[in-house]
């Protein structure tokens, strides 16, 4: 036999038995009966960039997270009766060798970033972990009403590696939570805070597995900002809408000359409205579904586009029939432009948004 045939006997012998070695954690859990009991504590620190587009928020916040794990029980030294500590990089080191959970943030944008900032080791085995990290969530939350309603800023941690076997969480301290002003001062932006809470539950990562991973459930529901929906959409498309009625008052029987700036003027407030939608894309949810502000901005570009034909018409009536029936129309029109508005708001709202 060759050396190589012998060689390869050898290396998929080792192979074989590598594969067949039944798979262990690198440092197992402190109990192996029962799971370790991890209580769990968490500070917002800045919630910012609700992104209606992309559904996804910024979050910032301080993570604490205490367990015993008897292994780790020690003699203080004289006159030291405190806990052991190390802080940023040495904690990052010492985590290295001791067991510890880890949470991954469910549902997210892309990864999040955390940092640790201290690691604490009483003489009783208690250990207290804590870290500060940044993540991008998505909400939940329906936007039919936009830019009026409420959505749920929803933040998922969920046990990265250990299952509800291994481990299980226990709620310790959310804030801020019961003083809504605090919570406030965390969130940015044109939203404002109604509710916060959290609780824990369980779920399974694949179809296939019966692994049940523990995990806890931050729900914080925010309602937007009425007058700042009022200001960015409502008031410009009244100011549109009223600029629009206004025009059909030019009287171009009186003066021909009229009959320009209206047809131009109705033209430069189509552009408009067209105009500021695309400003206000930012604001504006990109739902599969219509929201209040696109009914609102829809209809007002349909009926500046029913003035605009109409004003043509007046002027074509003038031209053929003489001052009399254009007079008549122009009157008939300017009378039922605001009615046609109003109603076809009225219908539209109920007809397309559920």
């Amino acid at each position: 036999m060759s050396v190589a045939k012998f060689g390869r006997y050898i290396f998929f012998a080792l192979l074989f038995c590598v594969v067949l070695q039944p798979a262990w954690a690198d440092i197992p859990p402190p109990s192996p009966d029962k799971p370790t009991l991890v209580n769990v504590d968490l500070k917002l620190e800045d919630i910012n960039d609700i992104k209606l587009g992309s559904g996804t928020f910024d979050l910032t916040a301080q993570f604490g997270m205490r367990w015993h794990d008897p292994r780790l029980e020690f003699e203080p030294e004289p006159g030291r009766p405190g806990p052991r500590i190390w802080m940023g990089a040495r904690a990052e080191q010492q985590l290295q060798q001791i067991w510890h959970p880890i949470i991954d943030v469910n549902g997210e944008k892309g990864l999040s970033v955390a940092r640790v900032y201290s690691l604490s080791i009483w003489p009783d085995g208690h250990v207290e972990l804590r870290e500060k990290f940044s993540a991008t969530p998505r909400f939940d939350g329906e936007l039919t009403w936009f830019p009026f309603g409420h959505l749920t800023l929803s933040l998922t941690l969920t046990s990265a590696a250990m299952d509800r076997r291994q481990i299980e969480f226990e709620l310790g301290e959310l804030t801020p939570k019961e003083d809504l002003a605090a919570v406030d001062r965390v969130i940015h932006g044109n939203w404002v805070p109604e509710d916060v809470d959290w609780s824990v539950s369980e779920r399974t990562r694949m179809v296939h597995s019966s692994n049940v991973y523990p995990q806890i459930d931050i729900d914080i529901r925010v309602e937007h900002d009425f007058l700042d929906g009022v200001h960015k959409v409502l008031l410009p498309l009244i100011v549109i809408a009223l600029a629009s009625w206004g025009l059909l008052w030019l009287n171009p029987t009186v003066q021909p000359a009229f009959s320009s700036p209206r047809i131009g003027g109705t033209t430069t407030l189509i552009l408009t409205t067209i105009a500021l939608k695309f400003v206000l894309g930012r604001e504006l949810p990109v739902v599969h579904y219509l929201t209040l502000a696109d009914v609102l901005f829809n209809v007002t570009i349909i009926m500046l586009t029913i003035s605009l034909l109409t004003s043509c018409l007046v002027a074509a009536v003038f031209t053929e029939r003489g001052a009399d029936s254009a007079r008549s129309l122009n009157r008939v029109i300017g009378r039922l432009y605001p009615l046609i508005y109003v109603v076809l708001l009225v219908v539209s709202i109920p007809l397309f948004i559920e």
